[in-house]
């Protein structure tokens, strides 16, 4: 486990890529390895853990729920079928809910907003072995779950994700 981690850490450094709006952050992870072309199908797996500094809550799990459909949505626009039996890819989602940002005395004045993680791992079907990885970070209003910011953290993580083209071949 560790070692995997070190190898994400590295190749995100190498090749990870980075989108930015007001609010949020994320980036996503290729292997070079990976035979995305021949990939046609995917399934949900079981989620994965939040990234560390972020706990699973009450509010994150109703965020992975409706990270489903909106991650379901993304990669049916990439010309991938969704299967509920063997898959090409398996997506395992993740969720957390960070501790609000500490500001010095002089600076605090509102509420100061929580930090929220969605993350996207996909896995080869047939190894097991972890083929793409995303993540994305923003703060969050705990009253309510912004969908709009959901789809946007999914659409700026997946940009690198190849998709299919009519002839179902893959393209970058």
């Amino acid at each position: 486990m560790r070692s995997r981690a070190i190898v994400l850490a590295v190749a995100a450094i190498s090749c990870g890529t980075a989108a930015s709006e007001t609010n949020g952050r994320a980036r996503s992870v290729s292997a070079q390895h990976a035979a995305f072309a021949q990939y046609e199908t995917f399934s949900f797996g079981s989620a994965d853990q939040p990234a560390k500094g972020y706990e699973v809550s009450p509010h994150s799990l109703e965020v992975q729920k409706r990270l489903v459909e909106i991650v379901e949505a993304a990669f049916r626009e990439r010309g991938y079928v969704k299967t509920g039996g063997r898959a090409d890819f398996v997506v395992k989602l993740a969720s957390g809910t960070g501790e609000p940002k500490t500001m010095p005395p002089e600076q605090r004045g509102g509420t100061v907003p929580a930090t929220g993680f969605i993350g996207i791992d996909v896995y080869d079907g047939a190894s097991g072995t972890q083929v793409w990885q995303g993540s994305a970070f923003a703060e969050i209003e705990m009253e309510r779950i912004d969908d709009a910011l959901l789809a946007r953290g999914v659409n700026h993580m997946l940009t690198t994700f190849p998709g299919k083209d009519a002839a179902g071949s893959s393209k970058d």
